[in-house]
């Protein structure tokens, strides 16, 4: 399955004239029909540009809209547990393992959530550099998909 960062969804929504803005409106008409993956990171990443951007309401709006989308799937890190101190003991310890790859929090999280979810092979971004080299996941833009 497809996974999206949240820069091209930022691009959909709010920079309509960002550069990119074409490229990234074809490569979703042509994912529209296919199943696509969301972390609950990214959702909440994307929320906080648009309510930053454009305002809180529309924060509230963007986040319903996916959380009950039928064509994009919202996706959580694995846990092995459901115990509050392991989940917190999870989050510290295999976010730094993707920090010490040379990653930033928000970056880190989203990859943890991927790489724990066997359906996600594939991750769209144009901040390929921030993922390329740091995990198995093909790591693809908009153009190199299409």
């Amino acid at each position: 399955m497809l996974a999206l960062d949240s820069d091209l969804l930022a691009i959909l929504h709010i920079f309509k004239v960002d550069a990119r803005f074409e490229v990234t409106s074809q490569f979703f008409q042509r994912i529209k029909d296919q199943p696509k993956a969301i972390t609950i990171f990214t959702l909440l990443e994307l929320c906080g540009i648009v309510a930053t951007s454009t305002g809180k309401e529309d924060a509230g709006e963007i986040f319903y809209q996916y959380i009950s989308s039928d064509d994009s799937v919202i996706i959580y890190p694995n846990l092995l547990t459901k115990d509050t101190d392991d989940f917190w003991a999870s989050l510290v310890s295999e976010s730094f393992l993707r920090i010490r790859r040379g990653m930033r929090l928000g970056d880190a999280v989203i990859l943890w959530t991927l790489e724990t979810n066997q359906e996600v092979d594939t991750f769209v971004t144009w901040n390929t550099k921030h993922f390329k080299g740091k995990t198995s996941l093909k790591i693809l833009t908009p153009s190199e998909f299409l």
